[in-house]
């Protein structure tokens, strides 16, 4: 994965032109984060294939955090169709771009991050998001 992230950030670096600001990149990867919100909506509310079927997600304090996991719900009834599916990765993959263009600004090395990350999730696991 480390090798896989380093060559996309090249990648990134090598295709970024327009948009070199931390200005126009950090209000880019905002704008593509509302821009994955809609395809994900809009595989609800034009095409059907997934339904949203949301309520207060209980947990219980005398059971286990194992145990209340569950019961907890994502709220997504159905699967993305391909087309919608399709969308979805194309705006996760632009909302990645952007994510590694800030990087390189930055001069971030973006596996490190995930390294990082994955390693404070190994080490606290769920009480890391608590």
């Amino acid at each position: 994965m480390s090798n896989e992230c380093s060559i996309f950030q090249d990648c990134v670096s090598k295709a970024q032109f327009r948009n070199k600001s931390i200005l126009d990149i950090v209000t880019k990867l905002s704008e593509q984060t509302a821009m994955l919100d809609r395809a994900v909506f809009k595989s609800v509310t034009h095409c059907g294939c997934v339904k949203i079927n949301a309520e207060k997600q209980v947990i219980c304090n005398d059971k286990t955090i194992e145990e209340n996991k569950c019961f907890l719900k994502s709220h997504v009834e159905g699967n993305l169709c391909p087309k919608c599916k399709e969308k979805v990765e194309e705006e996760m993959g632009d909302l990645i771009f952007y994510l590694a263009s800030l990087c390189n600004t930055l001069d971030i090395n973006l596996s490190d991050v995930i390294n990082q990350k994955q390693d404070y999730l190994k080490t606290l696991g769920i009480y890391s998001l608590l």
